[in-house]
């Protein structure tokens, strides 16, 4: 039995509340966010997957227009027609809930909108799949509460997959590899999981990493992270998804990777210098650009924004070599200002 398992997908990254300071670039990402989504659903068509997890942060917000929303879900739609089931849980991003008719006519495609299971039949297998949404409060205290209201061990299973959307102890994240530790309320220690579940997807966590259980270490806590560096903290982190598969009797995973966009920040002591010099020094760094790369310029040393020129960023943008998005900050005392 073969499976896809994905997370933080984040479509419809384009839609802001506030617009935008690179709306163009910000759209250009939305795309290419979106076509690597494209790929995984591919990519399980392809070869021959009986299950599509998806753990949570399909959407990047939950104020997406209900048209913009039935446009991203068209791709399940294939997925439905192979026959290949899908389970999703809704994640932080989405408020921990979807719209309640979000799939309605596509077979096969499984929302845990509250804590519930699953028993499917694939390949030979009875498996078991329990989930619920992301928790937004206390975790650590709510985590076993949600997992006894999925009522999975009513179940009779050769296979228990356990699907959620939490940070677990000892997961790391950022470019100075912060480790969440147990103790945190938002962190759940993985010594509390029941060692009933042979796999458990986890999202949330943009990294990919895989933990073991500590009482029974063959059991992983797999993030398949992010499928594209959403934020800068990720710039270095390769991007992809997760296929498993049941042989004799445990779960063996690969990680598959996708493209992923450059990323780099380029800080400018801004502060007091003259219009026609911050434009020149942003200029002289026209030489990073490329199509494919996403790039911030950091302008630091003023305590308010008058202490920055006044430069008009758009007709920078207008002249700047092809870049995939540029966002220019400047930085007041301990502010960020996009511009």
């Amino acid at each position: 039995m073969k499976f896809v398992h994905t997370a933080d997908t984040h479509l419809g990254f384009e839609v802001l509340k506030v617009a935008a300071s690179d709306s163009k670039g910000r759209q250009r990402r939305a795309d290419f966010i979106l076509e690597n989504f494209l790929k995984v659903i591919d990519y399980a068509l392809e070869n021959g997957a009986d299950l599509f997890i998806h753990s949570g942060d399909l959407f990047n917000k939950f104020y997406i227009p209900r048209e913009r929303v039935d446009d991203l879900i068209q791709p399940f739609r294939g997925l439905s027609k192979a026959g290949i089931p899908v389970v999703i849980i809704p994640g932080n991003h989405e408020r921990s809930e979807f719209p309640f008719d979000l799939f309605h006519g596509l077979h096969g495609i499984y929302v845990f909108d509250r804590p519930k299971s699953l028993l499917l039949h694939l390949d030979g297998y009875a498996v078991g799949v329990a989930g619920f949404p992301f928790i937004r409060e206390d975790s650590k205290r709510n985590f076993l509460k949600a997992l006894d209201d999925t009522e999975y061990e009513e179940l009779r299973c050769d296979v228990n997959i356990l699907v959620v959307h939490q940070t677990f102890d000892e997961a790391t994240v950022g470019p100075g590899d912060y480790t969440f530790r147990v103790g945190r309320p938002d962190t759940v220690a993985r010594d509390t999981v029941p060692t009933d579940f042979a796999y458990i997807a986890a999202g949330h966590i943009h990294r990919y990493q895989i933990l073991p259980h500590p009482l029974k270490p063959q059991i992983s806590f797999v993030y398949p992270g992010s499928t594209q560096r959403m934020s800068f903290a990720e710039m270095d982190e390769e991007k992809g998804f997760v296929e498993g598969e049941i042989l004799d009797g445990r779960v063996v995973t690969r990680f598959v990777p996708l493209p992923s966009w450059d990323m780099e920040i380029v800080e400018i002591q801004a502060a007091g210098m003259s219009a026609s010099e911050l434009e020149q020094a942003i200029q002289s760094q026209f030489w990073r650009f490329s199509e494919d790369l996403v790039i911030r310029f950091n302008l630091t040393g003023g305590a308010t924004q008058k202490d920055y020129p006044q430069i008009d960023f758009e007709r920078l943008r207008a002249e700047m070599p092809p870049v995939l998005e540029c966002q220019f900050a400047l930085r007041a005392a301990k502010r960020w200002i996009a511009k």
